[in-house]
């Protein structure tokens, strides 16, 4: 748990285990906390790299608009910080825009990457599901943000099956919430309007894995099939009976495909 400085404010950052640098990019709603649960399986093999964008968790937060543009200079800083010259990365949603953009700008500096259920752009879906979520974010109201934000992001039959579980985390957020938190969702909401790589996934040059699951609503099948075949060198997995949120849906699943990919000697040859 560790702190640097970028465009004047601070950058909050968490550093686990040894070996080859995994830097995980989250997704909008999510911060370096949301990864509690993972750590001592990814720490085992890796070192693990949590980060919070501006605007995330522990990150100072932003005091103007910006785009995903500032995300992807936090990282290269985060990257020269770290004395580093290069990394596996890992993106979810929000953070897989942010991950394709660093990767296609920085190709040498990306030994491998993960693109879990995010999209080449914001299409016209995303865009209205954006909305709806600013909308909700103007509230102030915890239980109108859950209701309007949260479902869509699992599967129904997680969602089903547990929805104790997600009232209590709608109560959490009816408590916690503030006009800060409020504030700041909003402009990560926008900051992802204008985002569109297509062009340059030919950029990127590091082997890549597309995570897709089947039942995400909010960055469909079709966005990740372009991903894949607009970048060289992408393999695609799927991952069934999961939601957007598939870490935590299928977190097994999820690890398994994280560090088998990583680990992988694709300079295997069989004949």
């Amino acid at each position: 748990m560790a702190t640097f400085l970028f465009e004047g404010k601070e950058i909050y950052y968490e550093d686990h285990g040894a070996g080859e640098p995994l830097l995980v990019l989250n997704g909008i709603f999510m911060s370096c906390a949301s990864w509690d649960k993972f750590i001592p399986a990814f720490s085992k093999r890796c070192r693990l790299l949590l980060l919070d964008f501006f605007d995330q968790g522990r990150t100072a937060k932003m005091d103007r608009e910006y785009t995903l543009e500032i995300q992807v200079a936090l990282v290269d800083t985060f990257m020269r910080h770290l004395g580093l010259a290069r990394w596996d990365i890992i993106g979810i949603s929000y953070g897989g825009e942010v991950a394709l953009a660093y990767a296609a700008a920085y190709p040498d500096s990306v030994r491998k990457l993960i693109l879990s259920n995010t999209t080449p752009n914001t299409s016209d879906w995303l865009r209205d599901i954006g909305h709806s979520w600013e909308y909700a974010c103007s509230s102030r109201n915890g239980r109108q943000f859950f209701k309007t934000c949260i479902p869509i992001v699992y599967s129904p039959q997680f969602y089903v099956k547990n929805y104790a579980w997600a009232s209590a985390r709608e109560a959490l957020f009816e408590r916690v919430f503030t006009d800060e938190i409020y504030d700041a969702f909003s402009r990560l909401i926008r900051s992802a309007e204008g985002h569109d790589v297509r062009e340059q996934l030919k950029d990127i040059t590091a082997e890549t894995l597309v995570i897709s699951s089947e039942f995400d609503y909010v960055t469909p099948l079709y966005q990740q099939k372009e991903l894949v075949a607009g970048i060289q060198n992408a393999a695609h997995a799927m991952i069934l009976d999961a939601g957007h949120a598939v870490m935590y849906e299928k977190p097994a699943e999820f690890i398994s495909l994280v560090l088998g990919f990583v680990a992988s000697d694709t300079d295997v040859q069989i004949i």
